[in-house]
């Protein structure tokens, strides 16, 4: 299903290039009757994208009835032009195009606009869903890898300002009737279009190597009910998960989930978030990787401890580089070699647990 719907949005895209062809050739001109099939065709795009995402966010998404909604800027820009220019004499149609001075929109600034609105909105809301997903995963995993999609969102925030570059020209040709940027902006547009597409085609025809996405129900297992609902006393669930952390290390695990340390905790993933998100006022990502960052900033204060920065940031339960980096000086203020340079001899940190935990 990703597949395909890839290969609609970028049917899609093909029709927005091929609508500037068709202008800036002159080709309109010659056969009237082509104009803005590009464009109409180019409607397929928003809710192709945003399906699109969805499909990889999702394994198990299949398309059901209610997504032909998506189909109504298709509909509706073909009933637009059917109107106001496939069902006019030849002479009229030439004249519009002469007037045009954009590429694939009648003389109209309110078309042209409301265009635009159509695919910037639909940007908008896949880059919402994109950020309100990430914010699920990290109730559910403590290593992130690639699953909050990264690559998509810097894709689709790369198309939204090649989309924005577009509803500038529309704005100077329609309402300013500037004409000497036209080409400039153009050129810009595709280009940059052209710059997203390509990238997106190759990673997403390798997405399901990359990420699968996550079922579904994994989600709706793990939203927190309140605390004064059915469940295990919030002192119980403090003291069996901060036993089970100290004795057991399961955050050295990278592939640690919430399903998994509930399980160990004898608990339901809705309990686990529920004390998390509640009482602890963090998530499981940020709740596993302070055990994480707590490990590793004790190993790179003890002086007899001689492994190296990256030996110690798996062990202690990362997968990247990066985001150790980040999380160790977000909570220490330093970066790992800086704390472990600047505190080579702090063996008086150590307290009982802390001795515990790196035995």
């Amino acid at each position: 299903m990703p597949r395909l719907l890839l290969a609609i949005m970028i049917a899609g895209f093909t029709g927005t290039l091929l609508e500037v062809f068709l202008h800036t050739t002159g080709l309109t001109a010659t056969f009237p009757d082509v104009a803005f099939s590009g464009t109409i065709m180019a409607m397929l795009q928003p809710g192709a994208i945003y399906l699109y995402t969805k499909s990889v966010m999702y394994r198990d998404f299949k398309p059901k009835a209610r997504h032909l909604l998506h189909l109504l800027p298709l509909l509706a820009a073909s009933l637009v032009f059917l109107v106001g220019y496939y069902s006019l004499p030849t002479e009229t149609q030439a004249r519009m195009l002469s007037d045009s001075h954009y590429p694939g929109v009648m003389n109209s600034i309110a078309v042209a606009l409301a265009l635009h609105g159509i695919m910037l909105g639909y940007l908008g809301a896949t880059l919402r869903m994109i950020s309100r997903f990430g914010l699920e995963l990290r109730n559910i995993f403590s290593d992130l890898g690639n699953k909050e999609l990264s690559w998509l969102r810097i894709l689709l925030l790369a198309y939204t300002a090649a989309w924005s570059l577009s509803l500038v020209y529309c704005v100077l040709a329609h309402v300013m009737r500037v004409t000497g940027s036209h080409e400039g902006l153009t050129i810009a547009t595709t280009v940059v279009s052209i710059l997203v597409l390509l990238p997106m085609s190759v990673l997403a025809f390798r997405q399901p190597e990359a990420f699968s996405g996550i079922p579904s129900p994994a989600l709706s297992e793990v939203k927190p009910v309140s605390l004064e609902t059915d469940g295990p006393p919030v002192e119980e669930l403090a003291a069996r998960i901060e036993q089970l952390m100290e004795q057991q290390r399961p955050y050295l695990h990278s592939n640690l989930t919430v399903s998994r340390l509930a399980h160990q905790a004898e608990l339901t993933p809705r309990d686990l978030s529920r004390f998390l998100n509640q009482k602890m006022g963090m998530n499981f990502y940020e709740f596993v990787n302070g055990y994480r960052i707590e490990h590793a900033r004790v190993r790179l204060a003890n002086p007899s401890d001689n492994a190296s920065i990256t030996d110690i940031l798996y062990e202690s339960g990362f997968n990247s580089k990066s985001v150790f980096n980040t999380l160790f000086r977000k909570t220490t203020g330093k970066t790992p070699s800086e704390y472990r340079r600047l505190n080579p001899n702090r063996s008086s940190a150590f307290d009982g647990k802390s001795e515990r935990s790196d035995s």
